[in-house]
């Protein structure tokens, strides 16, 4: 029975951990919504005092990433005692000869053997700075941990595939950042590493590609890709990338080329693009021959509002977020919000434009018929002209489910502290309406931060809206 209760439980958080993981992944707001995450964190450290096997399950999870919990000075150095503790005597010795550690260093008794639940390295360089205490704890780490999932790409620069156990413990490699002077590292990886879904690519030197290319070529099936910076050599990288066409699934790159574009052209499973900087006249130029039904989310940036128009046409209604950032032209505006309202009946998250005639109606419409949107964003100022009736709009037609809202400068729509307040009296009268949560780019006053903390506008930052 107490078998049966390690492993029901085993599974219970199992299957949480890998839903909130999930949930992350495709929709980081989401998950805000269906649980705080630092609350669940607390929850799973209240977990290993409920007794003995429950201590026993939950250990593996929170040290399969220990390290995203050493944000404070006290968890750091309590984390970084552990981890040294595991070391072999000789390491030990070694680090208190080079007067790395003190010398009368005693090591902690230890419950478990932590280390070997460790599977994420993001942030393992937190730990510690000393080169050499680096390289005794990689080496102890790549001996001891059986399914590595992600590495942080400073250890790139240690022989971690020379120690021992490296053939096994990163054979299960999950995610890994690509920096594209490190040929010889990634092609030794190749070797031993076929399970790599998520890949970064950060393309800074003129330099070739052998080691990446050959490494994107091994593996079995990639579904998330992120390139930053694009050099001629980067084009070996994307035609090693179009192995994996029908498994890509998420796409971010700064900078769209004809090299991209003829890849993004195959990449028919696509449920996320995000193009950062430039290109946009490519992009316009092929874009009547982009169809992506399965596209869920779109965030472009510095392109024209046609090339976004004639993007959303195409995506067969499944886009429930929609960015527009810094686009080069606004003359299309007023079509790009009816575009939202027809064509995307399932939009969350959204930017919309009030700049001119037509576009206020648009919003109107999106309202009436997107009754699943939580997220507006307002690109730019609003027209003066239509500030009222936005305002009008916002408390009698948005839909219940609305709660956040960006507006670029709130002083243009505010024009005294009392109107504020008026709208927020008027918002929270209205039934059923969630808590508002206001962003905005311009600085605001004492008043209105008390107006914040009387009608419990949880967040009212000096940023963009959070995505």
């Amino acid at each position: 029975m107490s078998k049966l209760n390690h492993d029901v439980l085993y599974e219970i958080f199992q299957n949480l951990q890998d839903l909130i993981n999930m949930t992350y992944t495709n929709d980081p707001d989401n998950l805000n919504k269906m649980i705080n995450y630092k609350e669940f964190l607390r929850s799973q450290f209240s977990c290993l005092l409920v007794n003995k096997n429950w201590c026993g399950v939950m250990i593996p999870f929170l040290w399969s990433n220990p390290f995203k919990y050493a944000y404070k000075a006290h968890i750091k150095s309590s984390l970084f005692k552990i981890i040294i503790s595991h070391l072999p005597d000789n390491s030990i010795k070694l680090l208190k000869d080079e007067n790395i550690i003190e010398t009368n260093f005693q090591k902690l008794k230890l419950s478990f053997n932590y280390v070997r639940f460790c599977k994420y390295f993001n942030d393992i360089h937190n730990t510690c700075t000393e080169i050499l205490l680096r390289e005794e704890i990689y080496k102890f780490f790549i001996s001891e941990c059986s399914s590595i999932k992600s590495l942080n790409t400073k250890m790139i620069c240690y022989p971690i595939l020379k120690y021992p156990g490296a053939n096994i413990s990163l054979s299960n490699l999950y995610e890994l950042d690509c920096i594209t002077n490190y040929q010889d590292f990634y092609y030794e990886l190749a070797q031993m590493c076929k399970s790599i879904e998520k890949i970064h690519v950060v393309n800074d030197y003129y330099e070739e590609s052998f080691g990446v290319v050959k490494l994107i070529e091994m593996q079995t099936q990639i579904k998330y890709v992120f390139i930053d910076g694009f050099y001629d050599e980067c084009k070996k990288i994307i035609q090693a990338l179009e192995k994996h066409v029908n498994s890509i699934i998420h796409l971010e790159i700064t900078e769209y080329t004809s090299a991209i574009h003829f890849l993004i052209l195959k990449l028919i499973n696509l449920r996320y693009l995000k193009v950062l900087y430039n290109g946009y006249w490519i992009l316009e130029k092929y874009v009547i021959y982009l169809n992506y039904h399965n596209l869920r989310v779109l965030d472009l940036h510095h392109i024209s509002l046609d090339i976004a128009i004639n993007i959303i046409k195409n995506t067969n209604g499944n886009l429930w977020k929609i960015r527009i950032g810094n686009t080069k032209y606004y003359d299309k505006t007023k079509e790009y919000n009816q575009t939202i309202h027809k064509y995307c009946p399932n939009i969350k998250y959204v930017t919309v434009f009030l700049d001119r005639d037509g576009t206020l109606e648009g919003l109107e419409k999106i309202f009436i018929k997107c009754q699943h949107l939580e997220a507006i964003d307002i690109n730019k100022e609003i027209n003066y002209k239509y500030i009222d009736k936005f305002l009008n709009l916002l408390l009698e037609l948005a839909p219940l489910t609305l709660c956040k809202i960006h507006i670029y400068d709130i002083s243009n729509c505010f024009d005294s502290d009392e109107s504020l307040k008026l709208f927020l009296i008027n918002w929270g009268h209205h039934k059923g309406k969630k808590t508002l949560h206001l962003y905005c780019d311009s600085d605001y006053t004492d008043i209105i931060r008390d107006i914040i903390h009387k009608y419990d506008i949880k967040d009212f930052w000096n940023y963009y809206i959070s995505w």
